[in-house]
């Protein structure tokens, strides 16, 4: 493990309103490493990503990636430092074609580089993104509402990786597909994860996750109750339902 961990979330507590959401949470990431936050519907975990991509300002605490102070800063410089986020529900536009939707994903790098090396960048990593997903490759042309789910959410995540992030930040990658289709995602995320990238990932699969995972953090109403690594997780099953509320065969 690095000396410094790639992204530390510290003593994080923000909401809604005047609705505490998450409190006094706190994780880390260190290079090169997967991590899962696991917990039930509504227990903070789709908050907390926002907050690690700069969508949301926490109220207390702080976020620190690759040794910066990043508290405060605005999702878009975030994504220009690294951190790229595939939200939940994809979020793709609907009227673009898949290739559109992707370069949308490199502009978040733009201003750190000349036209040149631009141009340069975003065809390497078009390159790369349909190497890794040839489903994409194959239909560059068609719009993104001709995509099934499963397509849609490979989409949101190689939208993403144009930016060629230190940290890709996943919210629920596999919500609402059928399980051979969030198999193939998954299988897509180990080859990446093989290649070097850092994830965090939210989930409320946690056996899946945690197959896929080097460690895991759990959330229950906003307070993180469970913190170790995957493979002591996946041996406990009765820790984990003492802290999910499902049981070992819910979670296959």
């Amino acid at each position: 493990m690095s000396a410094r961990p790639l992204l530390e979330v510290k003593d994080l507590s923000v909401g809604y309103g005047s609705t505490k959401v998450l409190k006094g949470v706190s994780l880390t990431v260190e290079p090169g490493e997967a991590v899962a936050v696991l917990g039930a519907n509504g227990a903070g975990k789709s908050t907390l990503m926002k907050v690690i991509s700069g969508l949301l300002t926490p109220w207390e605490g702080t976020v620190t990636f690759d040794g910066r102070d990043v508290t405060r800063m605005p999702a878009e410089e975030r994504a220009g430092l690294g951190v790229a986020l595939a939200p939940e529900g994809r979020g793709i536009f609907a009227t673009l074609s898949i290739e559109e939707n992707l370069l949308i994903g490199a502009t978040s790098v733009q201003g750190r580089m000349s036209a040149r090396d631009f141009r340069r960048h975003k065809k390497e990593r078009l390159d790369r993104v349909y190497a890794t997903f040839d489903v994409l490759a194959r239909r560059r042309t068609d719009k993104g509402c001709n995509l099934s789910g499963g397509q849609q959410q490979m989409l949101a995540i190689g939208r993403a990786l144009m930016a060629a992030p230190t940290l890709l930040v996943l919210d629920e990658p596999c919500l609402g597909l059928a399980p051979k289709m969030g198999n193939e995602v998954y299988s897509v995320l180990h080859d990446l994860r093989q290649a070097g990238q850092s994830v965090i990932v939210v989930e409320e699969s946690s056996r899946r996750a945690l197959d896929f995972v080097d460690r895991a953090c759990c959330l229950k109403l906003g307070e993180k109750v469970l913190d170790g690594s995957a493979a002591m997780m996946k041996a406990d099953d009765l820790l984990l339902e003492a802290y999910f509320g499902v049981s070992g065969a819910e979670k296959s």
